[in-house]
């Protein structure tokens, strides 16, 4: 079992039950489902009908309450929970139903431009409801991930995992070191074009996937979960995620030196995405803060493998220990939508 130490003990599970019965006053059973390197979970199976459980890693503890306040700023996009417990990172919610990534037939995972279309619109309704709120964020547990900070980020990223020894998995060899180094200054370029632009900071799930997505309720919208990974940031790297879905399960011809999205199918999702943010900026100028924000959302993905692999055991190291350095490579290569093939 890869996870935090303690994760599943009878120690932890007795305090997770003692917590769970006072919150619920009454009769439930705790069912293991999966423990993973980044976080526990467990079902509580009570009368009412089935919960759900979480603990995460310590990098990722603060994900209980931002999924709380998230749930006041846009209660119609995000369950509220059931309860939480700060300072031990714990999360009890109600089954949400059925996810996208669990809906369609042939284990396409929700990948189809009609579908996805509707997602990103009800994402970005989503996050235009945390506009303004940073500070109530920040103060729930939210990261910052100032687009301005990008080149700096890369460089420390870049640098801390060099520093690794050669027999850790999350050793970055030298020369994709220097590869990162090399684009600090496009990503600083992307960086300020983003902090400069039109496009207020926002909420970044940072894990917009079919898994993290439950279905629609009858007149109502998408509904996100899994908040571990987010950041304040530009709300266009939110993309990133799907993008990445998007060239591994269409047959997208692969560009090495560049992040192609010129694609038909994908500018349909990601125009229907930006067509939300239309308000701010002309569509043209939209698509390429995408680019811009979609160059450095990699940042947020790695520096969310550095926090949970910190506490990780060996397994996990073994198994995860490149994640973080395969996705700050991602940040060497411009990302292109103007245009489609």
């Amino acid at each position: 079992m890869c996870g935090v130490a303690g994760w599943g003990t009878a120690g932890w599970v007795a305090e997770v039950e003692d917590w769970v019965a006072e919150v619920l006053g009454g009769r439930h059973r705790l069912v293991h489902r999966e423990t993973r390197a980044w976080s526990t979970v467990w079902t509580v199976s009570t009368a009412a009908g089935t919960l759900w459980f979480k603990e995460n890693c310590p990098a990722q503890r603060g994900e209980a309450a931002t999924h709380a306040a998230l749930a006041v700023l846009a209660p119609g996009y995000v369950e509220a929970p059931v309860a939480v417990e700060p300072e031990r990172g714990w999360l009890l919610t109600r089954d949400g139903g059925m996810t996208l990534m669990n809906s369609t037939p042939g284990g396409t995972r929700g990948v189809e431009v009609e579908t996805l279309i509707g997602l990103v619109r009800d994402y970005a309704g989503f996050q235009r409801r945390t506009v303004g709120r940073r500070d109530h964020l920040v103060a729930a547990g939210l990261r910052v991930s100032d687009p301005l900070d990008a080149a700096e980020l890369a460089a420390e990223q870049a640098e801390r995992l060099a520093r690794f020894p050669v027999t850790d998995p999350r050793h970055l060899p030298a020369e994709h070191r220097d590869a990162v180094l090399a684009a600090a200054p496009a990503l600083g370029a992307a960086g300020r074009e983003l902090g400069d632009g039109p496009v207020p900071l926002a909420l970044d799930q940072a894990d917009l996937f079919p898994r993290n997505v439950f279905l629609p309720r009858p007149g109502g919208s998408y509904r996100f979960f899994d908040f571990a990974d987010a950041v304040w940031a530009h709300p266009f790297g939110s993309l990133v995620m799907l993008v990445v879905e998007f060239l591994h399960r269409w047959p997208i011809p692969a560009a090495g030196h560049i992040v192609d999205c010129r694609d038909r199918r994908i500018h349909a999702v990601v125009d229907a995405y930006l067509e939300c943010w239309t308000d701010f900026a002309p569509l043209p100028e939209l698509r390429r803060l995408a680019e811009c924000a979609l160059r450095i959302a990699p940042l947020h993905r790695t520096a969310a493998w550095l926090g949970i692999l910190a506490d990780a055991d060996e397994a996990a190291l073994i198994k995860h220990g490149r994640t973080p350095w395969a996705w700050l490579e991602d940040v060497t290569k411009p990302v292109i939508i103007s245009g489609t093939t």
